[in-house]
């Protein structure tokens, strides 16, 4: 994706931590899977131009997904990661339709290159898809 020479910070968590930093960050009192924090934009975005960010993942979460939808939890993990880092590279599924799918898109072609296939998916895919 153009970054060869870049770094990123993954942290997992548990569900109380990710709902602190939902809350202080996204002003949503409640857990979610994946967050994103990337240091490529605002302000001060080009003065380290290598470190992408950080992404953190639930780790209870994720294994509830896993549970729910009968894959295991190193492909949800893979899912959360993909997710985050386009978060991070400038990707967003909310303004509209268009742009969720140019990322449910690319996440696809991600996780393929990670060796899964798009039929292990469909749950995320059906996410994405709205």
């Amino acid at each position: 994706m153009g970054f060869t020479n870049s770094e990123l910070s993954i942290v997992v968590v548990d569900d109380e931590e990710m709902e602190r930093l939902n809350r202080q960050y996204r002003q949503v009192g409640a857990t979610t899977d994946v967050l994103a924090f990337p240091l490529l934009e605002g302000e001060f975005g080009d003065i380290l131009p290598e470190l992408l960010g950080d992404v953190v993942i639930s780790a209870p979460t994720a294994l509830e997904m896993s549970r729910r939808h009968h894959c295991s939890l190193p492909t949800v993990i893979d899912v959360l990661l993909v997710h985050g880092i386009l978060h991070l590279l400038g990707y967003d599924h909310e303004p509209n339709e268009e742009e969720a799918c140019r990322m449910a898109n690319r996440s696809m072609e991600l996780l393929e290159m990670l060796g899964h296939s798009r039929e292990n998916l469909d749950w995320y895919l059906t996410k994405a898809d709205g």
